[in-house]
C-alpha cells in the first residue's frame, strides 16, 4: 500500500502536475489522520470495555459487602439492642417503685442493660475501587454516594456506636463502686471472673445508681436512634448499586432483609 502512494506522487510529480500532487498529498494526509482518529476510537472503546467491566465486577463485591455487613445488624446487633433495651426498662421499674429485687435478678438485669455490641464493616472492595480510580464511574451520583457511605457514615457510626461506649463503662465504672463490692474468682489458674454485687438494699436509691441508670438510658436511646439512621443509610446506598448493577444488566443476587431473622 505504501509502495503504491508512493509510486502515485513520483508520477505526478515526473509529469509536473503540482496541483493535482498537492490535492492528493493533502488527501493522503486526511486519511492518515482519519486512520490515526480511527486507532484512537478503538483503543479508548477497548480501554472504556475494560473499565466498565471492572466497575461492574467491584461494584458487584461492594454490594455483598455491605449484604453481610446489613445481615450482623439484623442478626447481630438489633437483638442484643432489644436485650439491652428491656434491661433499661425492668431497671427503671425496680427504681420508679424504689425497692430492689433480689440481688441475683437485678443483676441479670444490670448486665443486659449493660450491654455492648460493635459494628462490622468490610471495606475491601471500596478501598480497591479507590486504588483503581473511583474516577472510573461516570455515574457522579453513584460516585457521590458511596464517599458518603464509606468516607462519612460508617466512620461517625463507628463513633457514636462502638467508641462511645469505652467513654461510657469508665464513667460507669468509677460510680460502680459507690454501690457495689467486687471479687475476683480464679478458675484453672487461667480463667479469672470478675464478679460483683450490691453492697445493701439501699443500692436502688443511691445517687451513684441513678447517674449510672441515666448514663446508660442515654446512651440506649443514642444508639438506638444512629442503628435505625445507618439502616436507612444502608437501605439507600445498596438500592443505588442495585439500580446501577441492573442498568448495567450484571446477575447479582438481591439482599432479602425480609428473610433474616427478626423475632426477638
Amino acid at each position: 500500500m505504501i509502495k503504491f502512494f508512493s509510486s502515485i506522487r513520483k508520477r505526478l510529480l515526473s509529469e509536473n502536475k503540482i496541483t493535482r500532487y498537492l490535492i492528493y498529498a493533502f488527501g493522503e494526509i486526511i486519511l492518515v489522520v482519519f486512520g490515526i482518529l480511527i486507532a484512537l476510537s478503538i483503543n479508548n472503546w477497548n480501554e472504556d470495555k475494560k473499565n466498565n467491566e471492572y466497575i461492574s465486577v467491584m461494584l458487584k463485591e461492594i454490594y455483598y459487602d455491605l449484604s453481610n455487613d446489613y445481615s450482623i445488624i439484623y442478626i447481630g446487633i438489633e437483638p442484643r439492642l432489644k436485650k439491652k433495651q428491656f434491661g433499661v426498662a425492668k431497671i427503671e421499674e425496680f427504681m420508679m417503685n424504689g425497692k430492689a429485687p433480689s440481688d441475683s435478678i437485678f443483676m441479670d438485669y444490670y448486665r443486659e442493660m449493660q450491654r455492648g455490641f460493635s459494628l462490622t464493616q468490610r471495606t475491601g472492595a471500596f478501598e480497591s475501587l479507590k486504588l483503581g480510580g473511583l474516577d472510573k464511574i461516570k455515574n457522579d451520583s453513584l460516585r457521590t454516594h458511596l464517599l458518603q457511605f464509606y468516607e462519612s457514615t460508617i466512620p461517625r457510626s463507628v463513633i457514636f456506636i462502638t467508641e462511645e461506649d469505652v467513654y461510657i463503662h469508665e464513667k460507669i465504672g468509677i460510680l460502680e463502686a459507690d454501690i457495689f463490692d467486687f471479687k475476683f474468682i480464679t478458675i484453672n489458674d487461667s480463667i479469672k471472673l470478675h464478679l460483683k454485687h450490691p453492697k445493701n438494699n439501699a443500692y436502688i436509691n443511691h445517687q451513684s445508681m441513678h447517674k449510672i441508670f441515666n448514663l446508660i438510658k442515654n446512651d440506649t436511646e443514642q444508639k438506638t436512634f444512629r442503628l435505625r439512621d445507618l439502616k436507612k443509610s444502608y437501605d439507600n446506598i445498596m438500592r443505588v448499586i442495585e439500580n446501577e448493577l441492573e442498568k448495567r444488566k450484571i446477575p447479582f443476587d438481591y439482599f432479602d432483609q425480609n428473610a433474616l431473622k427478626r423475632d426477638f
